[in-house]
């Protein structure tokens, strides 16, 4: 390779990299806002994703906390299904472990689904 096809390799891979710098520059970094901080009360240990309902607000589970406490869950909560609002307004639609038993489940693992009018079981009469 002669020095003026060396030189003009280096040209090359100098504007690549600048330009390569430049994009990475101007590409905007993405700011997190926490919206709310568990406190055992409303719940604790968010493990599963969120899902956006249709109308803008977000819906999760919480593996712990909430209103009911026994053995079966630890003694630290049975968990909790809540809402929160893009500002951040929870509000906690259901605690685990209400029901004797628990009948009604602890500690879910799993996020949730939004469904429509005609998810689930129909019947019709005859």
């Amino acid at each position: 390779m002669n020095t003026l096809s060396k030189w003009t390799m280096s040209l090359a891979l100098a504007i690549v990299l600048v330009s390569a710098v430049i994009t990475t520059q101007s590409a905007q970094a993405q700011t997190f806002t926490t919206l709310h901080s568990f406190d055992n009360t409303d719940g604790a240990y968010p493990v599963a994703e969120l899902i956006q309902a249709t109308n803008g607000d977000l819906y999760g589970t919480t593996e712990g906390g909430g209103a009911n406490s026994n053995e079966d869950c630890s003694g630290e909560g049975c968990g909790t299904v809540f809402t929160i609002t893009p500002s951040g307004t929870l509000t906690t639609l259901y605690s685990f472990c209400s029901q004797s038993g628990c009948t009604d489940g602890v500690n879910p693992f799993a996020g949730l689904v939004q469904a429509d009018y005609r998810t689930g079981t129909d019947y019709a009469q005859k």
